[in-house]
C-alpha cells in the first residue's frame, strides 16, 4: 500500500490517492529547499503529512491551520452550488480530529519535523503567525471559499521563497477560490499547472 492509499484508508486525508500520489511527485524537487511547509486548511493532517514526507528535510517546521471545527460559510463570490448546500452545512463538514494529526506525521515516517498546530479561522490565527513562519518552502491551500483562500494568499504568499511550491487544492471545483487567485496574481500572473481537474501548482518564479 502506497503512503498515499495509507492516509486516505485511514481516513486521515479527503483528498483522492490519485492527487496525493500526483502531490507527492510534484513537492520532491523541494527537498533541499530550506523553509517551512504551511498548509492551510488540514482535516486530519494526511496530506501534510504526506508532502512533508515527499519533500523530506530533517528538522523542517510544519505549520498547520485549520478550524478543527468544520467549515466556515461560503459567501456570494463562491457561487450558487456552495451556498445552497454548504452554507447549511457550516460548522458540520470537514471536521477534523487535531488529535489525529501528529500520528499522520508518524505514519509517514516524517518524526523529527517540528509540529507547529494552529487552532481557529485563519482570519485570527494566519496574522498573528506569520512573523513565527519565517520563509515558506511549500504552501498548501485547501480552502475552498473565496475569504479563505484570499486571506492565505495575502499574509503568506509573499513569504514563499524564490522556487518555491504553492499549491492550491480547489482552483478548478470552486468559482470563489478561482476568483480568489485570479484577482491575486492579476498584476504578476503565474503559470498555473493541472494536477487534476481541481489542484493547481507553480513554483515562484526565481528572477
Amino acid at each position: 500500500m502506497t503512503l498515499a492509499q495509507t492516509m486516505c484508508a485511514n481516513k486521515l486525508s479527503m483528498i483522492p490517492v490519485e492527487r496525493l500520489e500526483a502531490l507527492a511527485i510534484v513537492a520532491r524537487p523541494i527537498a533541499d529547499l530550506v523553509g517551512a511547509l504551511v498548509e492551510c486548511g488540514s482535516w486530519n493532517g494526511g496530506s501534510a503529512a504526506l508532502l512533508a514526507s515527499a519533500a523530506y528535510r530533517p528538522g523542517r517546521h510544519v505549520w498547520l491551520f485549520d478550524s478543527w471545527e468544520g467549515m466556515p460559510e461560503p459567501g456570494e463570490r463562491d457561487g450558487g452550488r456552495a451556498l445552497g448546500r454548504y452554507k447549511r452545512l457550516a460548522g458540520n463538514f470537514c471536521v477534523g480530529d487535531m488529535s489525529r494529526v501528529s500520528g499522520a506525521f508518524w505514519q509517514a515516517g516524517v518524526i523529527d519535523n517540528t509540529l507547529h498546530i494552529r487552532k481557529g479561522w485563519f482570519q485570527d490565527t494566519l496574522p498573528l503567525a506569520a512573523r513565527e513562519i519565517g520563509k515558506i518552502a511549500l504552501l498548501h491551500i485547501d480552502a475552498d471559499w473565496y475569504d479563505s483562500v484570499a486571506i492565505c494568499l495575502r499574509v503568506l504568499y509573499p513569504q514563499v521563497k524564490k522556487g518555491g511550491l504553492v499549491i492550491i487544492d480547489d482552483y478548478g471545483h470552486w468559482p470563489g477560490c478561482r476568483l480568489a487567485v485570479d484577482e491575486y496574481f492579476s498584476k504578476a500572473p503565474v503559470d498555473l499547472l493541472s494536477v487534476d481537474y481541481t489542484s493547481r501548482y507553480f513554483f515562484k518564479e526565481i528572477k
